[in-house]
């Protein structure tokens, strides 16, 4: 009997100074539209802390919930990370805290947003995108307004917020409101762009450029087309793209989109693989590795 309790305290310890305890894999579901209109949605599951990157538009939200359910081991989410108030990012959560549902719990959002009277003033065809997810906001306690390089732990993932929205940048105004989020999960750096546009992406590298070097995964801004400039993917130096893409913006058939010139800047950064949201759930493994 001693012995069977030294060998168990032995392993305790080895676990322990090895971290083998920890060497599950974590993974990155990037969500695909459930409509004809563009979205954003991600979903990390890393050893039961669940984080969600936007989630889409209202039409999404049952595939979004669903999802969540299937790959959370609680049914919880333990971080709500949002970029900015379009509609086609914020609508699945908008409609599921007002629907004031218990199909999963939240125990926290994050976000910076402009006031609606900025909105209102600069971009008042999108003005109505914020009052939905701000009602949404009301019906929920535990919410945070993030701050420039404010850090956040989730379980043993880091999170580095590296940009929020700049008052003084109001072309592109909805777009150039991102707030950008370094997470680093299993040792793998992921950066989420949102929507930045270019001068969104010029402030980015006046503030951050160390920050965002050699990414191991970037989340393409504005769905791939008309986001940040090349300039900015240059310092990102990305091995993985996960492009947040539909079909038909991704396929770009009539050429009226910027998709077709970022994929070749991304060939000329020799990215080692795109990951595209334009067929299903796309599942990526974050494997600890370094």
């Amino acid at each position: 009997m001693k012995m069977i309790i030294k060998i168990v305290l032995l392993y305790t310890v080895i676990l322990f100074f090895t971290g083998c305890e920890n060497n599950e894999d974590a993974f990155v579901y990037m969500l695909s539209n459930q409509s004809y209109s563009q979205m954003m949605s991600y979903i990390i599951e890393d050893n039961g802390n669940t984080i969600v990157v936007d989630g889409g538009t209202a039409a999404d939200e049952d595939n979004l919930i669903n999802t969540i359910k299937e790959v959370s081991k609680d049914n919880k989410v333990e971080a709500w990370f949002l970029t900015h108030y379009h509609k086609d990012h914020t609508g699945a959560l908008a409609k599921y805290l007002q629907s004031k549902s218990k199909d999963i719990t939240i125990d926290k959002i994050y976000y910076n947003f402009p006031k609606e009277s900025w909105v209102k003033k600069y971009e008042p065809n999108r003005y109505e995108d914020e009052v939905q997810i701000n009602n949404g906001l009301k019906c929920f306690k535990n919410k945070e307004i993030v701050s420039l390089n404010q850090r956040i732990n989730i379980g043993k993932d880091k999170i580095e917020v590296l940009r929020t929205y700049n008052p003084k940048i109001k072309n592109n105004a909805g777009n150039n409101s991102s707030s950008i989020y370094k997470m680093t999960v299993k040792k793998n750096t992921l950066l989420f762009l949102g929507d930045l546009g270019i001068e969104g992406g010029e402030e980015l590298l006046s503030l951050n450029k160390s920050s965002i070097k050699n990414m191991d995964y970037v989340q393409m801004a504005h769905h791939g087309q008309a986001g940040v400039s090349k300039d900015v993917y240059k310092i990102i130096n990305p091995k993985y793209c996960m492009w947040p893409t539909t079909d038909w913006l991704w396929k770009n058939k009539d050429g009226i989109y910027k998709t077709d010139e970022t994929k070749k800047w991304m060939q000329s950064l020799h990215v080692d693989k795109n990951y595209v949201a334009n067929k299903g759930t796309v599942q990526i493994k974050l494997k600890n590795t370094k």
